[in-house]
C-alpha cells in the first residue's frame, strides 16, 4: 500500500481486541511507512453493547457511550506514532447491534444522538489532545442534509470527515444511485464545508463487494468514480473503502481486495501514480 502511495489506512475493529494485538497491528504500519485512524467510538463495545448483542439485541437497547473503557483504550496506545486521528462514529451508529445494518426495527431512533457524540469528542480529546477527530457519514439524497446530519457539522463533532458515497449500492438487487459522485458529490462536498469550513472532506469511493446490499465494484465503474471526485475543487482526499481479511468474524462475505479484485487494486494504484 505504501509503494502504491497510499498515506493513510483505517481499522474497522478496536476495544473488542487485545490491546497487544493493536500494537503490534500499529508496529507493522510504522514499519511500513503508514499512518493509522484507530477506533476511538467506531465499535460496538466503545458504546456498550457485547458480542451476544448482535445475534440477540435486548428490546430498548440502545447505545450508552462507555467513557472509562474509551480512555483506557485511548490511553494504552496514544503513545504509538503512527496513529493519526481517531474515529468516533460510523453513520451515527449504523454499524452497532442497534443499527439499521444489524436490521434493529427501532432505527433510526436508535441512532447515537448529537449529545452523545459531542460527549465522545470531548472523552477522546481529554485522552488524547493532540490527534484530529474522525467520523463517517453518508451523503443520502440530493438535499438538505437532515437535522442529525446537519447538528454533527454545527458543532463540530469531527475534524475529518469520511463522505461515504458508494456508487455500488443495491435494493431489491437494483444498482440505486451508480453516478452519485458525479450527480452530487461537489454539491455534499460544499454543503458540508458551508457549515463547517475547516473541516476536511475525504470522499470515501467503494471497491468492494457485500451479498444482496453492495454490487462488486467494477474496474470501469472505480475509475468512474475516481475521476469524478478528483474533479471536487474543496475536496481534501479521496479514500477507498476495500476491506481485508476477515475470516476471524462471521461474515457473508470473504471479500479481500487482493484476492478478489485485483484489477481494482490495478486502478487504485494507477491512478494514485497518475
Amino acid at each position: 500500500m505504501k509503494d502504491a502511495g497510499i498515506e493513510v489506512i483505517s481499522t474497522e475493529w478496536g476495544m473488542e481486541q487485545r490491546v497487544g494485538m493493536a500494537r503490534a497491528f500499529l508496529d507493522q504500519a510504522q514499519s511500513a511507512g503508514l499512518k493509522v485512524i484507530m477506533d476511538g467510538g467506531f465499535s460496538s463495545r466503545a458504546w456498550g453493547f457485547t458480542d451476544s448483542d448482535w445475534q440477540r439485541l435486548p428490546e430498548g437497547k440502545r447505545p450508552v457511550w462507555q467513557k472509562e473503557r474509551v480512555q483506557g483504550w485511548i490511553n494504552a496506545l496514544k503513545d504509538h506514532p503512527a496513529i493519526y486521528a481517531w474515529d468516533i462514529s460510523n453513520e451515527f451508529g449504523e454499524n452497532l447491534p442497534s443499527g439499521a445494518g444489524a436490521g434493529c426495527p427501532d432505527w433510526p431512533n436508535s441512532r447515537i444522538t448529537i449529545e452523545q457524540l459531542k460527549q465522545a469528542r470531548a472523552d477522546v480529546l481529554e485522552a488524547d489532545p493532540t490527534r484530529p477527530i474522525h467520523a463517517r457519514m453518508y451523503g443520502g439524497d440530493k438535499g438538505e442534509f437532515p437535522d442529525h446530519v446537519k447538528a454533527m457539522l454545527d458543532n463540530k463533532i469531527a475534524d475529518i470527515i469520511s463522505l461515504n458515497l458508494y456508487s455500488n449500492y443495491l435494493a431489491n438487487n437494483k444498482l440505486q444511485w451508480p453516478t452519485v459522485i458525479a450527480d452530487a458529490g461537489a454539491f455534499f462536498v460544499n454543503a458540508i464545508k458551508k457549515r463547517q469550513p475547516e473541516v476536511k472532506v475525504w470522499m470515501s469511493i467503494s471497491a468492494f463487494e457485500y451479498p444482496k446490499q453492495f454490487q462488486r465494484t467494477t474496474a470501469a465503474s472505480l475509475e468512474r468514480d475516481i475521476d469524478e471526485a478528483v474533479k471536487i475543487q474543496e475536496l481534501d482526499g479521496v479514500s477507498f473503502f476495500c476491506w481485508g481479511p476477515v475470516d476471524q468474524w462471521d461474515m457473508k462475505s470473504d471479500w479481500y481486495l487482493p484476492k478478489s479484485g485485483p484489477d481494482l487494486w490495478t486502478v487504485i494504484k494507477n491512478k494514485i501514480k497518475n
